[in-house]
């Protein structure tokens, strides 16, 4: 059994000091990847919060780890959606919108312990539309199967897959114009 889903469970159990457990394993992949559709630090950070006070308050039952992570992972999406929508923001950022974006995701990335190649890759991302990111950064980043991203997204595995591939062949082009070769990135 992974340490998230342990820490959970006895969380579950009364051990309120587990929490500290979880949000130091999950609070920087929630926060990136709520990140990814608010651009705004503070407002993922507010998203992320509220998730995990919702897993404190509705407290649902888990297996495995991954469970875990895809729940919070959902919750921190709908959330993000919410927000945007309440905001009058919900639009898809195009390639010219995501070099205006302030780029206030390096602590997070340096926290995250990203290498070179992860930091390439996670930047070229954000000039994905929101569909690709989505199922790139819950595939690759936060380490999730496709059923499980496919979940989140509220979407049948198939689609997942199929937007991961056409995610993966747009990222591609973006790479290789930037200049970055498949050896670079492997």
């Amino acid at each position: 059994m992974e340490k998230g889903i342990e820490s959970y469970l006895r969380f579950l159990k009364g051990d309120q000091s587990e929490m500290r457990t979880i949000v130091e394993l999950y609070w920087d992949s929630m926060l990136l990847f709520t990140n990814s559709y608010l651009h705004d630090l503070q407002e993922a950070e507010d998203i992320a919060q509220e998730a995990l006070i919702r897993l404190c308050v509705k407290r649902p039952h888990f297996q495995e780890d991954h469970q875990l992570k895809a729940y919070l992972m959902r919750i921190c999406r709908n959330l993000a959606l919410n927000h945007l929508k309440k905001q009058g923001r919900l639009t898809a950022v195009t390639p010219e919108m995501a070099e205006v974006i302030p780029d206030d995701t390096i602590a997070v990335e340096d926290r995250m312990e990203m290498g070179d190649t992860q930091r390439q890759l996670h930047h070229a991302m954000q000039k994905l539309r929101q569909d690709y990111r989505e199922v790139l950064y819950l595939r690759y980043f936060a380490d999730l199967s496709m059923k499980e991203a496919a979940k989140v997204m509220h979407i049948s595995e198939k689609q997942a897959t199929a937007i991961a591939y056409q995610a993966r062949q747009q990222l591609k082009k973006l790479l290789e114009k930037e200049g970055y070769t498949g050896e670079e990135l492997r």
